[in-house]
C-alpha cells in the first residue's frame, strides 16, 4: 500500500459513520501482506456520539499528511476523532447498560 492509498484509508476512515464502514478502513491498513498499519485502539463515546481511533504506522506520516486527514501525528501515531450516526451511539450505549 503507498502513501497516497494510506491516505485515502485514513480519510475514509475520518469519514466513518457506522461500525462495519469502520470495521472495513481498519482490516484494510491492517492486511498481514502490504497494510501500514502496525496496531490500533479504538473507543467510543456515546454521549459525545463519536469514536477516537489511535494508530501505529509502520511509517510515520508527515506533520502536513496529518493535518490534511484530520489528524493528530505522534511519531509514528495518528489519533483520529469522527463522529458515528445517532443510531450507532444508541446501540453502543445500550450495550453498556
Amino acid at each position: 500500500m503507498d502513501k497516497g492509498q494510506v491516505l485515502k484509508a485514513l480519510m475514509n476512515l475520518r469519514a466513518s459513520r457506522d461500525l462495519d464502514a469502520l470495521n472495513g478502513v481498519i482490516l484494510e491498513l491492517f492486511d498481514p501482506s502490504s497494510g501500514p498499519l502496525k496496531s490500533f485502539s479504538v473507543s467510543f463515546n456515546a454521549a459525545r456520539k463519536s469514536g477516537f481511533c489511535i494508530l501505529e504506522l509502520m511509517s510515520p506520516l508527515t506533520e502536513s499528511e496529518a493535518k490534511a486527514i484530520g489528524g493528530l501525528r505522534l511519531g509514528h501515531l495518528v489519533c483520529l476523532e469522527f463522529p458515528f450516526d445517532s443510531d450507532f451511539a444508541l446501540r453502543s450505549a445500550g450495550r453498556r447498560h
